[in-house]
């Protein structure tokens, strides 16, 4: 079987690439012409997949498969950076491949026997499928590396007006939609869901750019005035399934969605007058517009987790985010997350002194926090409780740490044994002596996901509940 070949593809410049006569069509006509496919049937009766490959400078030495956010299965890479699953229990769809912070989708489809091939320092742009099934999966992340550059690239347009804009659009799409016909003609039997997915990775990241155009075209104006747009700029929005489950976790499909909502928020924050915190109006929105119960409700956590994280959101809106979300969110499971996020920060309150806690630092010797931390301005963050978080986590640690020294980072573990936290600590390259380890019993350690508190030099915590990728960390430590 002939395999789908990749080529790296360097844009000219920022004013050549979206040209309509210059390198956007280029791109285009030259992924085109090297869509090289030849099919073989395997009439196994074996409903299994297997998914292996090499990684090229290996981040970690796992890579995990996901379904719906589940792990699945795991591999661990060999010594030349080899690994191999079999999925026994198999069901046609969109899966996740994840090794160290980076992820990517899979298409799967029985006795599909797929391979890759990628280097983490280029981890996208790198990756090439091979074996049954590489076809579609090699069509699936050109697409998604061109939706890429148009992410990057289109602001440049959203001077023009809608009209424009549109043709911008049409052009690009129509260009698309040409690549994906003569996919179609080297390989036409493909399923209804593929098709959904390749619907949606063509058109969802350009209507999700007409979603957002009203805003971004006022700030590139630098206009106060809301632009006057044709109704049949948004006609799209009749053929988008909003409430489609199976796309729920492909990312053209969430991202839509989000814009979709973000755009019904801000017409109500700008038009209507409704100056409150857009999160939670687009939590608002979520419950106005969607009917699926499992995106109505991922919407609602993201929102209040967002919120309740947030230390610029005021005490009002945060209830107010609570509310909707502990009114409406009909996931036990995340009503009971929440619950407990929310139980957890009460037990360590803004403005008031950090508490007295005495762990084992790296000998195994009793210290005292507090005192180590006094007079000094602190970061105290516990640590993931996913395996797979582990090396985003740490570099993220150690980023921070250079970045901002006169910040002391302490980590403090509670979910690990001694000899699991010591072998962590030094596979991780973490700074041996600012991370320390308590017995389970503290109740505001007591938490799911990597939890920083924020000290000042008089021992006061300033806000007692974020995390170190939080989009506000950086700018409350400067």
């Amino acid at each position: 079987m002939a395999s789908f070949v990749r080529l790296a593809i360097k844009p000219t410049s920022l004013s050549r690439f979206f040209n309509t006569s210059n390198s956007i069509e280029y791109l285009y006509l030259l992924i085109a012409t090297i869509i090289t496919i030849s099919c073989t049937n395997n009439n196994t009766k074996d409903n299994i997949v297997h998914f292996g490959g090499q990684i090229i400078n290996p981040k970690s030495d796992k890579v995990y498969i996901y379904k719906n956010n589940q792990v699945l299965d795991s591999s661990k890479l060999n010594i030349d950076n080899k690994f191999l699953i079999k999925l026994d229990t198999f069901s046609q769809g969109l899966y996740t491949f994840k090794h160290g912070n980076e992820h990517q989708w899979l298409y799967l489809e029985p006795n599909d026997s797929l391979l890759i091939r990628l280097n983490t320092w280029d981890f996208d742009e790198s990756l090439v499928f091979s074996g049954k099934g590489a076809e579609r999966n090699n069509f699936l992340i050109n697409i998604y590396l061109v939706n890429q550059k148009e992410d990057k690239l289109f602001y440049k347009f959203y001077h023009l007006n809608d009209s424009l804009f549109q043709l911008k659009v049409d052009s690009i799409l129509k260009r698309k939609n040409l690549l994906y016909s003569q996919f179609k003609s080297e390989l036409p039997e493909n399923s209804l869901f593929f098709e959904q997915l390749v619907n949606s990775a063509i058109n969802y990241p350009l209507f999700k750019k007409k979603e957002a155009y009203p805003y971004l075209h006022m700030m590139s104006l630098r206009s106060k005035k809301h632009p006057k747009i044709s109704p049949s700029f948004f006609k799209f929005r009749k053929n988008i399934d909003i409430n489609n489950e199976e796309l729920n976790n492909y990312y053209p499909h969430q991202q839509y969605i989000e814009a979709y909502l973000s755009h019904l928020a801000y017409e109500k924050q700008i038009l209507d007058s409704f100056k409150s915190n857009m999160t939670v109006n687009i939590m608002q929105a979520a419950l106005e517009n969607i009917k699926s119960e499992s995106i109505k409700n991922r919407f609602l956590r993201k929102g209040v987790w967002i919120t309740l994280l947030d230390n610029n959101t005021s005490t009002k809106e945060k209830d107010r985010a609570k509310r909707l979300f502990f009114d409406h969110c009909t996931d036990k499971k995340r009503v009971e997350e929440i619950e407990h996020l929310i139980n957890v920060s009460s037990k360590l309150v803004k403005n008031h002194k950090f508490p007295e806690i005495t762990p084992y630092n790296f000998n195994g010797e009793h210290v005292n926090l507090k005192a180590i931390i006094k007079g000094k301005s602190a970061v105290i963050y516990t640590w993931p409780t996913k395996v797979s978080e582990m090396d985003y986590f740490a570099k993220r640690v150690k980023y921070l740490e250079k970045k901002y020294p006169n910040y002391l980072f302490i980590g403090i573990n509670s979910a690990c044994s001694e000899y699991q936290w010591k072998k962590k600590i030094k596979s991780n390259n973490l700074n041996q002596k600012h991370q320390y380890r308590v017995d389970k019993g503290i109740d505001w350690l007591d938490i799911n996901f990597s939890r920083a508190i924020i000290v000042d030099k008089n021992g006061i915590v300033q806000n007692n509940m974020t995390h170190l990728a939080n989009r506000y960390f950086e700018t409350q430590l400067k």
